[in-house]
């Protein structure tokens, strides 16, 4: 499938050499199989053929940013917020706050993903990042806060159930903690974090046998997690 989309978008371009609009979905679709330079190549080749298209610079930032060019993800970002002022720009607000976040600098990441949330008020994913922020900040009132608004938004997010499920965890509120993490799981049962932060949860409890449940669980889904293999032998010999 991928491979023909290329192909298409092959097509397209040896049409229309001028086609940025082509270059850059055949970016997206070399970003998705994680062929970086070559998506990084189309991307710039879209901002060479179109220097005003903000969507472009928003797909390179995130070349830098998955091949760990903070420093060129940061810039490239600054540009595309630039370029229109008047833009909504709230991607690339809410990179840049996941750039803060990774750093620890906490209290930019939110004065950031507060800026992508002025722009789109209702966007689950930004209001998801804003509470996780605040929940690392310990500010677990307002972290809960925004990210119940995140679910008012969006009732399947699974990494905001998660996150709450963390709020609930760092709060020794374990029962509220287990509900959002079993929400997480009906969401996607793929995503095995929430399936070992339950087994903390009931090995803390001295559930011992739940906790081996859920974390045999996660190993289904992961076998050869170390992270996951440390904990169900913790769980066996405590």
């Amino acid at each position: 499938l991928m491979r023909n989309s290329l192909d298409e978008f092959d097509l397209a371009i040896k049409f229309d050499p001028n086609n940025y609009k082509a270059y850059d979905k055949k970016g997206l679709v070399l970003f998705g199989i994680k062929d970086f330079q070559k998506a990084k190549e189309m991307f710039e080749k879209t901002i060479a053929l179109k220097p005003d298209y903000v969507q472009a610079y928003v797909n390179l930032g995130m070349v830098y940013y998955m091949i760990k060019n903070s420093d060129e993800a940061k810039k490239t970002w600054e540009k595309a917020i630039a370029l229109k002022p008047e833009d909504n720009d709230s991607k690339a607000y809410n990179n840049l706050g996941n750039l803060f976040k990774d750093a620890k600098d906490y209290d930019k990441a939110v004065e950031y993903y507060e800026k992508a949330i002025k722009q789109e008020n209702n966007n689950s994913t930004y209001l998801n990042n804003l509470g996780d922020i605040y929940r690392l900040k310990n500010d677990f009132r307002k972290a809960e806060e925004v990210l119940q608004k995140s679910l008012a938004a969006d009732a399947k997010g699974m990494t905001t159930h998660f996150n709450l499920g963390k709020v609930y965890k760092d709060e020794k509120n374990y029962d509220k903690a287990i509900a959002s993490f079993e929400a997480s799981v009906k969401t996607n049962p793929f995503y095995v974090e929430s399936y070992y932060e339950m087994a903390e949860i009931y090995l803390q409890k001295n559930d011992k046998k739940t906790a081996k449940e859920a974390i045999e669980k996660a190993l289904q889904k992961e076998p050869g997690n170390i992270k996951f293999t440390e904990l169900l032998a913790k769980v066996q010999t405590s």
